[in-house]
């Protein structure tokens, strides 16, 4: 698959420590390397979401969304944030407009 990425969510990444850093690269990797969304370990479709999935990592959590293009799909990172961050009001309210 295709892998983009957010600002907010390059800025994030840069902040991590070093086994969180090779975690990360590690996902995105899986990911690029994957052919369906069902091959990628540790994600899960956001409930209530129609195209906001999140990936497990440690304590952190990565959101993206989904797209599907005529040339292939595109798995578009948004948010990196921590497991205590991600379920606040806020940051729903922003995975809802990302949402379409």
């Amino acid at each position: 698959m295709k892998v983009e990425f957010s600002k907010f969510f390059i800025k994030s990444a840069r902040r991590l420590s070093g086994k969180m850093k090779n975690s990360l690269n590690d996902v995105i990797e899986e990911v690029r390397k994957s052919n369906t969304i069902e091959e990628i370990s540790n994600c899960r479709k956001l409930v209530d979401f129609n195209n906001v999935y999140r990936i497990r990592m440690g304590d952190y959590r990565a959101f993206f969304t989904l797209h599907v293009k005529i040339e292939g799909d595109v798995v578009f990172f948004q948010y990196l944030v921590s497991r205590g961050e991600v379920y606040d009001k806020k940051n729903i309210q922003k995975l809802r407009l990302i949402d379409d």
